[in-house]
């Protein structure tokens, strides 16, 4: 039979028509014509029988394919049937193989690889910080012992062994944090093909941190009037002075207070707006700035540089979430670390260690000791109310959050300043002024 009968020039010529349609080259080599409404696509296929039975094998699409191409790969499929292999089988046994090559290939990827595969694929998304905060945890206690390995080959005692480094340094909460961060890690593995199996599924926090107890601290009015002799003497940044003293007086989180910026604080009508994307729970939030408040605001300013309150090293990003509790954390500590700040012990308190995060806590406490009343609390601390209440009670209660910010704010001036006695009846800023507004109705 004669081959290679059509040419370039006829291909070219080809037009789709409202029917399929076929050509013949020779050989066993056909080229097919799609009609127009399935896409008119030109198909090359060697057409040969094997077993008895018609085959037909695929040499490629023109004009990604050209005719000479085309041909070549006729030619080796037809000295594959002249030896016995079946040329549609072998592709097909070759494509399986190449998957499973891709699929071996992904079982070897290092630990490292699989949290960046985590992180790309799903923290960047799904966590407001892109993954920020997991990142610092797998960095600090996990990438120096297990990111080199091959993550098929993490087994539970590698786990263990991670787990236990944290457990030696007493840090049993951190631990679970740490065991939570490989299981959801290895978790998206299995989802993704990287690992077979998940090394963590063998231990529970029991056996690692063990069972974890709401934090309670709050300071006491007492241990008040020590952190204002321990800052005194804590050589902190002025700045660092006035983010403690506004996290007590506003009760906002320190990553809310330190992501803020000046465009969200208004002096005049002395309000501090947290956005949505800055709120941990992810709803905006108004604070009203008692004068205590402002005062804090007023240090920040005359230090004021860029857009944020508290800029970081460039002022056109925010400082570290974690700055002010390490700068804290550095002055709570009995033994100084090496190249940090000489001042251990200073801001030691006589009810213990305390963080940050504790002062917002202290003003929930305190405001419910001067009378304010535990829903009000609630709204300033920006808490969303769970169940059937938060379905139907809606109300924003500013005038008494308003109220009791103030109230709170008048009792830290009166604790900082025992010579402070204003007169309950004439000053408007006294506690006794606001307690009736912002208490139960």
């Amino acid at each position: 039979m004669a081959e290679n009968k059509l040419t370039d020039k006829h291909l070219r010529g080809l037009k789709p028509g409202p029917s399929e349609k076929t050509l013949g080259d020779g050989g066993g080599l056909w080229i097919r014509v799609m009609p127009a409404d399935k896409g008119g696509s030109i198909n090359f296929y060697y057409r040969f029988q094997f077993g008895g039975k018609e085959r037909r094998y695929n040499c490629g699409n023109y004009p990604d394919t050209s005719l000479a191409t085309a041909r070549q790969r006729r030619n080796e499929a037809r000295q594959m049937v002249a030896t016995g292999v079946d040329p549609v089988v072998k592709e097909a046994n070759d494509r399986a193989a190449n998957t499973s090559s891709q699929a071996l290939a992904q079982l070897e990827k290092t630990v490292n690889d699989l949290f960046d595969d985590w992180k790309r694929v799903y923290l960047t998304a799904h966590r407001k910080d892109g993954g920020g905060f997991v990142e610092s945890i797998y960095d600090h206690d996990v990438r120096p012992f297990l990111g080199q390995m091959k993550a098929k080959d993490v087994k539970l005692p590698h786990i263990v062994h991670v787990i236990d480094k944290l457990l030696d340094r007493n840090v049993r909460r951190k631990a679970n944090m740490v065991l939570s961060t490989l299981r959801q890690m290895f978790r998206h593995g299995l989802a993704r093909g990287l690992v077979e199996t998940d090394p963590t599924l063998g231990l529970s926090k029991k056996q690692a941190g063990g069972k974890e107890t709401p934090v309670e601290r709050n300071l006491s009015l007492e241990e008040i009037k020590e952190l204002a002799r321990g800052l005194a003497g804590s050589g902190l940044h002025p700045r660092m002075t006035a983010g403690i003293w506004l996290i007590l007086a506003t009760g906002a989180r320190v990553g809310e207070l330190l992501n803020a910026e000046w465009a969200h604080v208004n002096m005049e009508t002395r309000e501090w707006r947290i956005p949505a994307t800055n709120a941990k729970n992810g709803r905006a939030h108004l604070i009203h700035l008692s004068n205590f408040a402002i005062q804090q605001l007023e240090v920040l300013q005359s230090y004021r540089d860029g857009a944020y309150l508290f800029a970081g090293r460039s002022k056109d990003q925010p400082m570290s979430d974690k700055a002010l509790s390490k700068a804290v954390r550095d002055r709570i500590r009995e033994v100084p670390l090496k190249r940090r700040t000489a001042k251990a012990q200073t801001l030691l308190l006589s009810g213990g260690e305390w963080s940050p995060h504790d002062l917002r806590r202290t003003m929930a406490s305190r405001m419910g000791d001067l009378g304010v009343a535990p829903h009000v609390i609630e709204r300033c601390l920006n808490h969303i109310q769970q169940g059937i209440v938060g379905v139907y009670q809606r109300q924003e209660y500013l005038l008494e959050r308003k109220a009791a910010f103030q109230l709170w704010g008048t009792t830290l001036e009166n604790i900082l300043d025992p010579s402070r006695t204003p007169n309950a009846a004439n000053d408007t800023n006294a506690p006794e002024h606001h307690w009736a507004i912002a208490r139960v109705a």
